[in-house]
Order: C-alpha cells, then structure tokens, then sequence
C-alpha cells in the first residue's frame, strides 16, 4: 500500500506558527501578560520579515547560543541584514562571559583536549583521551576565562539568542506546560497531528496573573527536577519556603508534584533529612507515605504514628488509605507481612505454557478458552472507554475546559473541578448505567459521531467497544457507577491500575489480574481489586505458572523469499501446519506473486520460478485465510525472526496486523540439545530421522519443523517432571 503524500508547508511556516501562536495569545491572555512581554510582542512586530523569521528559526532549535553559518535559510534573503536587525532591537547579542559552557560545548572532543595540551593556562588531565565531553568542557571552564577563551575560537562566529524567558512564558501561556518550539503546528499542518474537531472557540486557563504565573513557575520546577543535579537540588531546597500553597487547584496540585520529585531526589542522594522536610510541605500523596517511612526509618516514631492515623482518618485518595492501613497495622500492629504480598501469595495458579512467558495475558485467554470461557484483555482500556464516551459532551463540548487547537484533555479533570462544575449532569449520567439499552443507545450514538477523534481519554477501537456495551449489559445494578465516579473527581487517580482480563461467563462477568514469575500487585491496583469487589464485580488474581501445555495448539510456519531483507525483498511461499501435541492437525499453503522478479540464486535454491508464480494470488487476497489459520496460536519457526518478521512486513503493507506469540526451534534446540554439530533444519532432521523431502519448498519445512516441534516439547515435558521429582 502506498502511503498519500504528505502536504507541503510553505517556505516561512515556521514564521506563519509563530505568528498563529501570537495571535492566539494576545486574543486570549492579554490579562496575564506582563510589561515585558508586551514589549516582546510589540518590538517583535516592528521587525523586517526577514529578521522575524530569523528569530523564529533559533526559537525552534534546541539551545540559545548558535553559530552564524548555521542560520542560513532559504527563506531568509538578507542573513546579515536580518541579524543586524535583531542585534539593534536586543533580541540576539555577542557571546559573553555568561556563554562559556554552550560554547564549550559546540567544540569537538578533538579541539578540546587539543587546547587542553597545548595551552600552558588549563592543566593537563592524566588519561585525557578517555574522558566524556561533559568534563572536558567543564575542566576548560575551570581553568579559562572569557578573555583567555577568545585566544582559541572567535566568539563573532557565534550568536545568542535573547528574550528567551518571555518567549519560553508565551509559549507556556499557549500550550500550558513548558515548550521548546512549535513543532505541534507542523504535525498538524502535515497531517499527523489530527486537528481538532472540538470546537474554534477555547478559554484562557488562567483567570489571573498570579494563577498564569504560579503555574508556570511550578511547570518550571517540574522540568528541572527531570534529571536534576546536586546543584539544582540544592537550589531548590533552599528555596523551598517560598513555595506557598498555590489558590488554584491545577497549581496545587503541581506544587505537591514538585515536592514530591524534589523529595525523591534527595532521599536518591541520601539526603533524608531534608527530604522529610520537604515532604512535611505536602498533604497529598504519595509524599505522604514518603513522610511516614522516613518518620519510621529516621526514629521518629511517634509522630509516624499520628501522620499514619490522620491519613486513614482523612485520606486524599483509596491509595493513600491502604498503604496507611497497611503500614499502620505492620509497623504498630501484629501483622507480619502486607496486603500486597498476602494477597498474592494466597492467589490461584494456573499453568500455562512456557512459550507465552512474555505474553501472560493471551497465554491466559488461552487457557479461559479452552475452559469454555471467552476472555478478552482490557485492563485499563474499557473503563477508560466507558468513561470518555458516556461524558464525551462534558469533556469535549461547549462548556468544557479546552484551551486550544491541541488540547486533548479538558483541564479540572484531575482536581475535581469538573465533577463540582458537571455534578448533577454527571450522577444523571452514572444513574442511567443502570438502564443498558438506553445508556447504550446514547454511547452508540456518540461512537457514531466521534469515532477517531484525537483526544487523550479514550482509544477508538471498535471490539473494545463492543465489549463495553456488554459490560453494560452484564453488569450487576449501580457497580459500573461505583467504579466511574472517582474519575469524575480525580482522572489521573482512577484511571489505571484495572485487572487485565474480563471474562463473561454464566451470564455475567468477572475480572482476572495475571502475575507472572518476579510480579508484584502494585498499590494502585489493589486499589482498583477491592473498589471492583466492593461494587459486585468480582476479581481474582491469578498466577502463572509455566510449563508445557499438553493443549497448546501452534502453528508451524515457512516461507520462501526473493530475499533475505522484509524491507525490499517479498513472499513467495508460505506453508503452514497447526500441531497440537503429536499430531499434525490441519495444513495449509500457497505459492504468493512477490510482485517483483525472483533472482537467479532464489530459483536456484527454492525452485520457484516467475513462471510459477505469475498465476498466483498476491499476499494481500490471502491474508485473511492466513491470519484466519494462524489465529491466536503460537507462531513457530526454523529461525522465527525470518519467517515472522517477513509475514508481519507482509500484513502491514496489505493493512493487517500479525500479533502472536513466537518460539524459534533453533533456539530451543539449541537450549534442550546442545552440542550438536548443526542446528540448520536439514541437519536436525537428518540427526532425529525426521522425513524432509523438498527443502526450501515451505511446506515441506514446515511439517519437518512441526516434527522437531513435537521432539522438544517431549522433552519439556520430561524436563518439567523431572523437576517436579
């Protein structure tokens, strides 16, 4: 399948965003501007067109200081002209003292360590060359000043750009969070970035200057604690009694996230001490279980036990309730060991076989299966569905907190601001879950005007929603109202954390979480267990044990190629064979027209030639039956990395996906009999006198492959009794 064409974006597009974005800003946020930014707008319309988009160039690359011979652009006529013009209204200068490091940092390893032997000012380092870059410009740093520096390299080759906190302020004010560039509008503008089918009217998110300026100071913060350094650690911290309890419930919530991450970064650097003082700041968790166990380790007992009390008595969410619960009852009480580790602990085990280990979910709907039950893997994706659709119009409609072409979410989703703004139409709404066909009714109907829409709540898959709309139907009275309305009030709280798979059995349905070896249930998701319990849907967790199922059903696969690369090279053959145990179930196979010549070298070894394969269909008219005859099983190849990575090439030019477990009979030859002299196919089947007739015709490979199948699992199997023995 050929891919459309992409759209072509004019010559100053970088220009027309920035200009697109101002605009929006100076419709919607005059209110939260401030004399300087005002003035940045204002002198930056006055420059020649030239310069603007000159500025707008550096704006949208990384970093401030660049060299002059990197700003040349198609579209900028006059480069000289246009920097004079910038230079003139301060929007770029020279380098200063203040640029060393960035302009350290333009310089190659090479000339570093070049001026670092040659120059008499900057000591030599022992072993120089096998230092990173980072410390070599900061040894240069150490040791040389702007004045010496210039000596080496001459600062006119080199302009920075200036204004950057008011740009950086704009953009924030435009998109809510800290941005580098403009790069949203060109996706959008190409197409890979859906626009937005909301609405083309949107609010300001910030009502004040106080609100606008809290925020982004806090968004700030949130960027430098990344991957913060000592030094920005401790920045913070000294400044951490100025961050006052915010009045607006988004900068709130931001706050208590910076002095959770900032208390994490301490504690990493084994700093406690001051990492309780910061999480003493916070009444939110999880910086209040970081308080409690720093109370705990560091001796402090006593009030450890008073903050644990007040949690339970006045939790922020279902979270921070059990891990006080949990903590209060091991630390203060007699248990010995927490909920998370008895509940798994005292979970069911079923037994699945060992080629699933990386996927457990579809290794467990095959085992439902095969009970008679329909099992589908939905975690946190149906009830994220069900959510999204039934208040599709208050998230995304005329009255919804959206602010401009790229929001995806509505904003006061995560601090209950829209559960208080939509409260009655939400329990109305929550009310008639218990009335399935007209709640149905009402999702169909938003499905069938919506469907595909970007947005950063729900994913458009339509088994997905069929499987809500049984859910509805399934579900006991008031359960699913249980389950939604905490997302109501806190999105990011409730939104994960659900079991992996829904089974619908007995007119019903229940809920599974499957751990495997080395899993552990995180807080969260026993959170969501006992809400789902609570609410008269019943979850079990499950463990898996693997070993080799009697019952897998596999699928053998060859193919034949043109070549040995997916990218340029096609199919020309594909047996198939579906083995269960040690029989050979069923077969299935057909010459494929690559579309292209075969090679000489190809013939030579397969003996399918062109003239075989002019009559053929092409992969995309069989894809279907293939797919159909694979199913869900275990997809096994003689080297499955060719075999599957080409099938899957295949599947996604003919608009398929290939997704299924895989087990490579190489490898596990290699792992259950080693030491032989070959692992190819025609050797092993030499060596265990399996029949191959026709090597390299796919068939033919596949039923020998099928043969060597049955060879390991025997002896899994006695490797698994063994074991138990």
């Amino acid at each position: 399948m050929i891919s459309p064409a992409l759209p072509q974006l004019s010559s100053r597009y970088y220009l027309e965003h920035f200009e697109e974005m101002v605009r929006f800003v100076e419709e919607h946020y005059a209110h939260v501007l401030e004399p300087p930014h005002q003035e940045f707008l204002e002198k930056f319309g006055e420059l020649s067109r030239d310069a603007r988009c000159l500025y707008v160039r550096m704006a949208n690359r990384k970093g401030r200081l660049f060299r002059r011979d990197t700003l040349r652009y198609d579209e900028i006529g006059e480069p000289e002209t246009a920097e004079r013009v910038l230079g003139v209204a301060n929007f770029i200068r020279p380098p200063s003292e203040e640029d060393i490091v960035p302009l350290l940092q333009w310089q190659s390893c090479t000339i570093l360590t070049q001026w670092i032997r040659t120059s008499s000012l900057i000591p030599d380092l022992e072993r120089w060359s096998a230092i990173r870059k980072k410390d070599l410009v900061q040894h240069v740093r150490e040791n040389l000043t702007f004045e010496q520096l210039t000596e080496y390299l001459d600062p006119n080759e080199f302009l920075v750009q200036e204004k950057s906190e008011e740009l950086d302020y704009l953009l924030f004010l435009y998109f809510g969070r800290p941005e580098d560039n403009l790069t949203a509008f060109a996706l959008r503008d190409l197409g890979v970035m859906g626009r937005s089918r909301f609405r083309t009217r949107f609010e300001a998110r910030f009502s004040n200057r106080k609100e606008s300026r809290t925020s982004y100071r806090y968004e700030k913060i949130l960027r430098e604690l990344d991957k913060p350094s000592p030094e920005i650690l401790h920045a913070l911290l000294e400044e951490v009694d100025d961050w006052l309890e915010a009045g607006d419930p988004e900068s709130r919530i931001l706050r208590d996230r910076c002095l959770h991450r900032l208390g994490r970064g301490l504690e990493r650097r084994g700093e406690e001490a001051d990492a309780l003082e910061v999480y003493r700041r916070s009444r939110q968790f999880p910086a209040t279980e970081r308080a409690a166990r720093l109370l705990v380790s560091l001796g402090h007992r006593g009030e450890a036990e008073d903050l644990l009390r007040e949690l339970i008595e006045s939790p922020s969410c279902d979270e921070e309730l059990l891990f006080a619960e949990d903590f209060l009852a091991r630390k203060f009480g007699t248990r010995r060991i927490g909920r998370l580790t008895h509940l798994l602990r005292s979970a069911e085990t079923i037994v699945l076989d060992e080629t699933m280990r990386g996927q457990p979910e579809a290794g467990a709907i095959s085992h439902y299966e095969r009970e008679g039950i329909a099992a589908f893997h939905v975690e946190n994706a149906i009830w994220r569905q069900l959510f999204g659709l039934l208040f599709w119009d208050l998230l995304f409609g005329e009255n919804a907190a959206l602010h401009n072409d790229f929001d995806r979410k509505p904003r006061g989703l995560d601090s209950g601001e829209f559960f208080l703004k939509n409260q009655e139409e939400i329990e109305a709404r929550l009310a008639e879950l218990d009335a399935p066909e007209k709640v149905t009714s009402r999702l169909a109907a938003t499905w069938d005007e919506w469907a595909d829409t970007p947005n950063a709540i729900l994913s458009w898959y339509p088994e997905l929603f069929r499987l809500v709309q049984e859910l509805i139907q399934r579900a006991p009275s008031r359960s699913l109202a249980q389950v939604i309305e905490p997302m109501t009030r806190q999105f990011r709280t409730y939104r994960a954390g659900f079991p992996d798979l829904m089974l619908i059995e007995n007119g019903g349905v229940r809920f599974v979480e499957i751990k495997a070896e080395g899993d552990q249930i995180q807080r969260h998701q026993l959170a969501q267990i006992e809400r789902l319990n609570e609410a008269g849907l019943p979850v079990t967790v499950v463990k898996a044990h693997w070993a080799c199922d009697p019952d897998q059903e596999y699928v053998v696969v060859d193919v034949e190629t043109t070549g040995g690369n997916p990218r340029w090279s096609r199919v020309t053959e594909i047996g198939a064979v579906r083995v269960k145990g040690d029989e050979i179930l069923e077969e299935w196979s057909s010459l494929v027209n690559p579309g292209m010549k075969i090679p000489k070298r190809i013939v030579e070894l397969t003996g399918i030639t062109d003239e075989m394969v002019a009559e053929a269909p092409a992969f995309e008219e069989i894809a279907e039956e293939f797919l159909d005859f694979v199913g869900h099983r275990v997809f096994v190849g003689h080297r499955v990395k060719f075999d599957h990575g080409f099938l899957r090439a295949e599947c996604e030019r003919a608009g398929y996906e290939l997704h299924c477990p895989t087990l490579c009979t190489v490898v596990s030859m290699r792992r259950y009999f080693p030491g032989l002299p070959s692992y190819g196919l025609a050797k092993l089947s030499e060596h265990f006198e399996v029949p191959l007739e026709n090597h390299h015709r796919a068939l033919d490979d596949a039923r020998a492959t099928a043969h060597l199948l049955m060879i390991l699992n025997q002896k899994r199997v006695e490797k698994a009794a063994a074991a138990v023995l």
